[in-house]
């Protein structure tokens, strides 16, 4: 599996295997191809684009000679939909979790991810959870002073405690605050992280936090008021999230109707509004709201996640290294050199999700 696009080689027979209630999909294969631009993992050259009617609308690679296909990450998660019963269920049965999933929004107006799963333990992600809340209880149960802990952007600039743009991160001003950017880290860190890896999401949390609470505080020289809070952390995960995955969509509450919107529409829209919000907004509810840290963090997720993911496509592209092998039954005339290998070209962009923008 591509750790960065999330797709997966399939040897010829797996999927019969694997796809659950339909059987031998494989068969189900159209019979009309194109030339695809993928090369076959394997060494066999440039694969062909073919279609599974009726089960995903967008065209698989596969490889004529050993008979290998390619599913890109849509691809796997419609392929698992289609043909499992976990995927399929029944029509009750999804409209009760979808009744579910309203009524919590309804409630807390939050999005929900479709379907975005974690692909391994986000390790990381729980560290920061537990920390967030270890450092948010001792801000409520003990005698500690949360002011000289927060970021002040007056304090800031006449003083000079630049310490306090690390420490004003693990604070909240409430549960709600808390609870609200615990979500967000949850739902959105996850795929990052696996992304980053854990070393590289750490560093970039903090990096966010601390670019988003420079830029408050430059753009806010003249406040006394505190500012505390991840939120500039979480945006800069927002923006990662963003640049890796444009076309996954989040359930939302609009009016009382729920829909489907992707997440470059969503983040669209909570940028304008905090544009909007930053520069416009008065009275004590709008000033309460650090509207530029979490700009800036999210500026910096846009700045660094498409040179991290390109790090991670050339990392995958040296590291894959794989014996060319001939395709079942054909001859080797004379075998390889001892040592020779053929490195995977670096893969290209996978197809966009035709249920996307």
């Amino acid at each position: 599996m591509c750790p960065v696009c999330m797709g997966a080689w399939f040897d010829q027979g797996e999927l019969d295997v694997l796809s659950g209630e339909l059987d031998r999909i494989e068969h189900v294969l159209s019979p009309q191809m194109q030339p695809a631009q993928r090369p076959c993992p394997l060494g066999h050259g440039l694969m062909v684009e073919q279609m599974l009617p009726g089960i995903i609308r967008t065209p698989v690679d596969r490889c004529l000679r050993c008979g290998g296909i390619w599913l890109d990450g849509h691809e796997r998660r419609k392929l698992a939909k289609a043909t499992t019963s976990e995927g399929q269920g029944t029509k009750t049965e999804r409209w009760l979790k979808r009744g579910a999933i309203w009524a919590a929004q309804v409630l807390t107006q939050l999005p929900v991810e479709v379907d975005n799963p974690a692909r391994s333990t986000p390790w990381a992600v729980f560290g920061l959870l537990a920390v967030l809340l270890g450092a948010f209880l001792l801000e409520v149960y003990s005698p500690i002073d949360t002011y000289v802990w927060a970021l002040v952007p007056g304090r800031l600039l006449r003083e000079g405690d630049a310490w306090t743009l690390l420490t004003s991160m693990f604070l909240h001003g409430s549960w709600a605050h808390f609870l609200t950017n615990a979500y967000f880290l949850y739902i959105f860190g996850d795929n990052v992280e696996h992304l980053f890896g854990r070393a590289r999401f750490l560093a970039f949390f903090v990096a966010a936090g601390l670019l988003g609470g420079l830029l408050q505080a430059w753009l806010t020289t003249k406040t006394s008021l505190p500012v505390v809070g991840a939120s500039g952390s979480i945006a800069g995960v927002l923006a990662a999230y963003l640049w890796a995955f444009p076309r996954q969509r989040l359930f939302q509450v609009i009016l009382w109707v729920q829909v489907k919107i992707p997440v470059w529409v969503y983040l669209l829209v909570w940028v304008i509004l905090h544009l909007v919000m930053g520069l416009f907004a008065t009275g004590a509810g709008a000033e309460g709201v650090a509207w530029f840290a979490h700009l800036g963090g999210f500026g910096l997720g846009l700045a660094v996640t498409p040179w991290v993911l390109a790090w991670r496509r050339r990392e995958v592209a040296r590291r894959v290294r794989v014996p060319a092998r001939p395709a079942p039954g054909l001859r080797v005339a004379e075998p390889p050199e001892a040592g020779s290998e053929r490195t995977a070209p670096e893969p290209p962009p996978a197809r966009p999700d035709p249920d996307g923008p």
